[in-house]
């Protein structure tokens, strides 16, 4: 009983610290239960053509959960179907849904150009484009131009 009065009273408790903060938290502590804690992501959203809010992504722990690049007749994905794989990944990832990076692929390295404010946003986005099944390199070509 005194368990329960306990979880009970904590679930009361208003909430003082951020949600990420807490989970954070857990996982330094080992209150897993051996699962990987993953914190919340804001969905990734866009305005269709109707002035309308669409949701992308943001759900999941990556936007990679399907991704299929489309394949040419010798069963290797083609430059520009790993183009706009990556063009898309980028656009659904809400670490890189901002950027507006040109993204070109030659022989399945794809390489991105375009102005980032800072380091992270270049990593981010060299690592979301090489999450693509298919892309063998990233080269990035970002600028730094601050915020």
């Amino acid at each position: 009983m005194q368990d329960e009065r306990s979880l009970l009273d904590e679930l009361n408790e208003p909430l003082t610290e951020p949600l990420a903060a807490k989970l954070d938290r857990a996982a330094e502590d080992g209150d897993t239960d051996g699962e990987p804690v993953f914190p919340p992501t804001d969905p990734v959203l866009t305005i269709d053509e109707r002035g309308d809010p669409q949701v992308l992504g943001g759900f999941n722990e990556t936007s990679m959960e399907e991704v299929t690049v489309a394949r040419s007749t010798d069963g290797q994905p083609g430059d520009e179907a790993l183009a706009d794989a990556v063009r898309r990944e980028l656009r659904e990832d809400a670490m890189t849904t901002d950027l507006g990076l040109e993204v070109q692929v030659r022989e399945g390295v794809a390489i991105l150009r375009g102005p980032v404010a800072d380091m992270v946003d270049a990593e981010s986005a060299e690592e979301v484009a090489g999450r693509v099944p298919g892309v063998i390199e990233v080269m990035d070509r970002t600028e730094i131009v601050g915020s």
